[in-house]
């Protein structure tokens, strides 16, 4: 073989050497993505998997909701019907005429509430807008007005209780306003009553006993304890 042949040949070899390389390197390319691609789908499987999952348990906690709403609508309707009888109505008349039964501390956590909200927004402001609504909401403060609103209007006072006839108590779900703060308090009513007959006990001055046991102003729902039983403990 000549010299010219054998330098052709080794060429060649090289040539064949590197597209053998090339194809390796190819082909462990497409191995490579292909694992990746199985490792993707894998994780994406397991993914909608857990979302299968989660979904069916929101579905049973859904159906839970609902069947729960469906009992209350229930419920809500047998409170609409009692709520619209002759005695609610005359407990609606004598609570709109008794302001004096909202206890104070619902009104001052009413005051406290407006307050942080006041303040939440005038973060957004500068220093000086916030010192202003400090001082206006200080003013506010001072000035509370809550009452009851009129006796027309029958969603404001519900009963919760009305016609269980071995209770010695109605309890009854009211709503304060004061409508020149545009601010409310609900409040959770006992109402000692007679048995039987289920008429409303009444005080040493002739006025029907509406003892608040809990209230919400704003902040949440507290627990009230009279000032009376404060001072014994």
């Amino acid at each position: 073989m000549s010299f010219r042949e054998d330098v052709f040949a080794k060429i060649l070899t090289y040539i064949t050497v590197a597209v053998l390389l090339g194809a390796m390197l190819v082909e462990a390319f497409v191995i490579y993505m292909e694992r990746r691609e199985q490792e993707r789908l894998e994780a994406e499987a397991v993914s909608a998997q857990e979302a299968i999952n989660e979904l069916s348990a929101q579905a049973h906690s859904l159906a839970d909701q609902v069947k729960e709403l469906q009992e209350f609508q229930d419920n809500w309707e047998d409170f609409v019907i009692l709520a619209d009888n002759e005695l609610c109505q005359k407990m609606r008349e004598d609570l709109y005429q008794r302001p004096e039964v909202i206890p104070q501390e619902a009104q001052e956590a009413s005051a406290l509430a407006e307050e942080a909200d006041s303040l939440g927004e005038a973060q957004e402001t500068d220093a000086q807008e916030e010192a202003s609504g400090q001082e206006e909401g200080s003013s506010r403060r001072l000035s509370l007005h809550f009452g009851f609103p009129s006796p027309e209007n029958k969603e404001w006072l519900l009963p919760l209780n009305l016609g269980n006839e071995p209770s010695v108590e109605y309890l009854f779900y009211a709503r304060a306003e004061d409508a020149e703060r545009g601010r409310y308090i609900d409040i959770l009513f006992e109402v000692p009553v007679n048995r039987p007959g289920g008429d409303p006990v009444l005080d040493e001055d002739g006025q029907i006993i509406w003892d608040c046991l809990a209230y919400d102003a704003g902040l949440g729902w507290t627990l009230y304890t009279p000032p009376e039983e404060d001072a014994e403990e």
